[in-house]
């Protein structure tokens, strides 16, 4: 079986002291422990990483569909609006502001910054006209300052210039770029649709070293019952052999620790 990715060569090589003692006095049950105590924490890293990843997976997975539903009334709403705006482009320019009707764009840009002069720090809204078909309001958000916003069946924003001309060319923009607006929703639904159906395709798989893991731990368990090496017997035997020097292993065992990743230790 195709061995997985490694981590560090001494990981999870600590060793108990009884443990050392078995080594080096050449038991192959300990020595194999030891080897699979290894493998089980590279394995148990690996499916910590494939459960943080599938957690990840299906995080994005309801972003996604939950974003979807906006997009789609977003994109509903600005056909409808695209349906009902008016012409004012050139000279079929017009515009209602605080109940006159006004055919300068400088004279109506200068008006709507005055509007947003007044309205500075305020957080507050005042609609103040109509333009194309849709009411015109001037807001200030304590972030972003004053701004404009168009509303119909979708809300539409438009920038406030320090030039008159520059906030009535940005509020033309605002309603005559609905088609690009359209198309820039329709990428997105088609997008937020592929990103569920890739993530779909991902989310649920099993951790690839599942079996193995299983067999190792079971195989890990029955050795320790062999053995008998429980935290507290370990313990044990530390304390009334404290006084005693830790044979040096042999020349195989040595060389199975160092093959195995165990190059130090510490007795």
């Amino acid at each position: 079986m195709e061995r997985p990715p490694n981590g560090s060569e001494n990981d999870g090589a600590a060793l108990t002291y009884a443990e050392v003692k078995a080594i080096a006095s050449g038991n192959p049950l300990v020595i194999e422990k030891a080897g699979i105590d290894a493998e089980v924490g590279r394995l148990g890293r690996l499916q910590t990483q494939h459960s943080e990843t599938q957690f990840k997976l299906r995080q994005r997975i309801r972003h996604w569909t939950e974003d979807l539903p906006r997009l789609k009334k977003r994109l509903e709403a600005t056909r409808q609006d695209t349906a009902i705006r008016q012409d004012t482009r050139a000279d079929n320019f017009i515009i209602e502001l605080d109940g006159e009707t006004i055919r300068d764009r400088g004279i109506a840009g200068a008006l709507i910054n005055r509007w947003a002069e007044r309205l500075n720090r305020s957080q507050s809204e005042r609609c103040v006209g109509n333009f194309a078909g849709f009411k015109l309001f001037v807001c200030d958000t304590f972030i972003r300052g004053p701004e404009i916003v168009l509303k119909g069946a979708a809300t539409h924003t438009a920038k406030v210039s320090d030039a008159a001309l520059g906030t009535m060319r940005s509020v033309e923009y605002a309603v005559q770029n609905l088609e690009e607006t359209k198309h820039n929703l329709e990428q997105s639904i088609k997008e937020s649709k592929k990103h569920i159906t890739d993530l779909n395709a991902q989310c649920g798989q099993t951790f690839e070293y599942s079996d193995r893991l299983a067999a190792l731990v079971q195989r890990q368990q029955e050795i320790a019952d062999a053995l008998d090496l429980t935290k507290n017997q370990a313990s044990s035997q530390l304390e009334s052999d404290s006084s005693d020097d830790v044979a040096a292993p042999s020349t195989e065992t040595a060389t199975s620790l160092r093959e195995m990743g165990f190059a130090e230790y510490e007795y």
